[in-house]
């Protein structure tokens, strides 16, 4: 890459990392694009130069949040041998970190919008089976070791992402009584419960 092209790189991270911040503090609907040029410390030109959407910008933003989770998911979790141990660390990693998390709030405006945004729903189909698969790989994993049982590897996969989703918004709005401790145990009694072996083969077992 060239100095000028690594330059301009650097330029359009910048600017998606003030978007995010932007869209996060303001909300998608209010953002201006000189708010995005004051996070960036640039004008408001240069934004609309390299990006003259702001639907653009939070799809850009989404999945660079989403791309820097998956690379410390893939950096962590094969160090992680025992099945429930995975698994905790991928939920961990994955859920909402308190009250105002970026992350979840760029979430909000994507699931908003994917309803009558088809751009919008494409991306949010994309970003959400790669997280599926991920989450469906390290049950698979305890499956095989026989440590988790399941009669359906997606529907354990819906269920147990669905329940991170529900707590992680109900954390990120700030929901009283709900901290982030007993929300991440919250979610391994429910993924316990999910993965554990049906009625008849305990008896079976028996």
């Amino acid at each position: 890459m060239t100095g000028r092209r690594a330059k301009g790189k650097e330029r359009e991270e910048l600017v998606v990392d003030a978007a995010a911040k932007a869209i996060a503090d303001l909300g998608l609907a209010n953002v201006r694009v000189s708010d995005i040029a004051e996070r960036a410390g640039m004008t408001p030109g240069h934004v609309t130069y390299y990006f003259p959407s702001k639907t653009e910008l939070l799809m850009l933003a989404i999945r660079q949040s989403e791309e820097a989770l998956v690379e410390q998911v893939e950096a962590e979790l094969g160090g992680i041998d025992d099945p429930w141990a995975r698994l905790e660390r991928l939920i961990d990693l994955s859920a909402s970190d308190g009250r105002g998390d970026t992350g979840w709030i760029l979430w909000f405006q994507v699931w908003s919008d994917a309803a009558t945004n088809d751009t919008v729903a494409e991306v949010h189909n994309e970003l959400d089976e790669r997280w599926r698969q991920i989450l469906i790989d390290v049950i698979a994993y305890g499956g095989e070791r026989g440590v988790f049982a399941y009669t359906d590897l997606d529907d354990a996969a819906q269920l147990i992402s669905a329940t991170i989703d529900g707590l992680s918004i109900q954390l990120t709005v700030g929901a009283p009584k709900l901290a982030r401790a007993r929300m991440l145990d919250l979610c391994m009694q429910a993924s316990a419960a999910f993965l554990a072996a049906p009625v008849a083969l305990q008896a079976d077992a028996s």
